[in-house]
């Protein structure tokens, strides 16, 4: 198989800079309508309690958690990148339904079928950086298409803060052209690097069961990756709240004070990624546990704007350093034939996060204020943190690149 780098496409060049382009268009949609939609939107619009921006994540999230590793499975059996056009395709529907529906029961369907599509994308996406790099770079590499997600997350966050109070039918016209812009340059700038045609079924010569691919090392990093989503996911529906009550200012100015965070996350994700490489995936991995406690407890206590904004860098870069490290963990464990399968596994458990984080967010804040829910995050990392300690220690040599890989 082709390294990367030598890998050519004759409109884009070298893989995997169309991939990060596709993510960066495609999360500027989802940072708006899971930023600004859910959080903003739809309580001011549609006159919901502060519970619903959680319960529309939670629908989200179940929605990736239930159809996610089916979404890898299928990326097995064909071309990659059909299984990314296909999850491009199914959002942009989700996004033009929400533009029409003025009925909070209903955005739960569309955000349904939103996180149905974002469940084909990224399985296929993180199982094309598997299929094309040997484990001791897969965590590089995550990092680079980290760094599109997160930046465009950033911009649709940004974009959503700054106009959903002004002109909020504009956020789903520009939702909606990130999402096309994302489906265009996966059409024109991906390769079908399995073969020929976009729709040929790949076949493959000794095919094991799902069964066989499991293991205990997979399912406690299963636990780990359930965990850590879960104390991240909580938050989101106490960031408007805690501007609102702890800080005093406007969800539009608390964004734009997260921007250094978001810039010098995206500025560590790729040497976030050379770290788990090269020290292994248990040390970033507890590590970014740590930094999550110490900036969730600052910010559960501080009133104070600038150490809010210092605490929301140090929050950002234990996320960047947890992120590369399970996902290249999950590429590790996962053989060429079931590929996609269980890293949709691992994704839809990120899904799973999702769903049961900001429910349990959003109970919390309407029964105990936004700090409590920065404290409980801050308890469950630590808990996570402890774990991975246990887990490093039991498969400390499992699930290493072997010296014929590292050639």
């Amino acid at each position: 198989m082709a390294a990367a780098a030598d890998f050519r496409h004759r409109l884009t060049g070298r893989f995997p800079y169309p991939l990060g382009a596709s993510i960066f268009f495609g999360q500027v949609a989802v940072g708006i309508v899971l930023f600004a939609i859910f959080q903003e939107y739809v309580p001011h619009e549609l006159g919901t309690n502060d519970a619903w921006p959680g319960y529309l994540l939670t629908a989200y999230g179940a929605a990736r958690f239930l159809s996610e590793t089916p979404a890898g499975a299928f990326s097995d059996r064909v071309e990659r990148k059909l299984g990314i056009l296909v999850g491009f395709a199914l959002s942009i529907p989700a996004v033009l339904a929400m533009a029409l529906v003025h009925d909070e029961h209903l955005y739960l369907a569309c955000a349904a079928f939103m996180g149905l599509g974002s469940a084909f994308v990224w399985p296929a996406t993180y199982a094309i950086a598997a299929d094309l790099y040997p484990p001791h770079r897969r965590g590089k590499i995550v990092g680079f298409l980290n760094v599109g997600q997160l930046l465009g997350f950033g911009v649709g966050a940004l974009i959503g803060a700054l106009v959903v109070e002004r002109q909020p039918l504009l956020l789903f016209a520009v939702a909606i052209a990130g999402t096309s812009a994302a489906f265009v340059a996966t059409l024109i700038g991906i390769p079908n690097y399995r073969g020929p045609g976009l729709f040929r079924l790949i076949h493959h010569q000794h095919r094991p069961s799902v069964l066989s691919t499991m293991s205990r090392q997979l399912a406690f990093l299963a636990g780990l990756i359930v965990a850590a989503n879960v104390a991240l996911a909580m938050l989101v529906p106490a960031i408007r709240p805690f501007g609102d009550e702890q800080l005093d200012v406007s969800f539009a100015r608390l964004t734009v004070v997260m921007i250094p965070a978001i810039v010098i996350g995206a500025a560590l994700y790729v040497p976030a990624g050379h770290a788990s490489d090269r020290f292994g995936r248990v040390k970033p991995f507890f590590a970014g546990q740590v930094l999550l406690i110490a900036g969730l407890l600052v910010a559960a206590t501080t009133r104070s704007l600038p150490v809010a904004g210092a605490a929301a860098v140090v929050i950002f870069a234990g996320n960047v350093l947890v992120v590369p490290a399970w996902n290249a963990a999950v590429m590790d464990l996962a053989p060429e034939t079931h590929r996609g399968t269980l890293i949709g596994f691992s994704v839809a458990l990120s899904g799973l996060g999702l769903a049961l984080g900001p429910a349990i967010g959003g109970l919390l804040v309407q029964n105990a204020g936004a700090p409590a829910v920065f404290r409980t995050s801050a308890a469950l990392c630590a808990a996570t943190g402890t774990a991975i300690i246990f887990y490093g220690r039991i498969f400390r040599h499992a699930g290493q690149a072997q010296p014929s890989e590292r050639a």
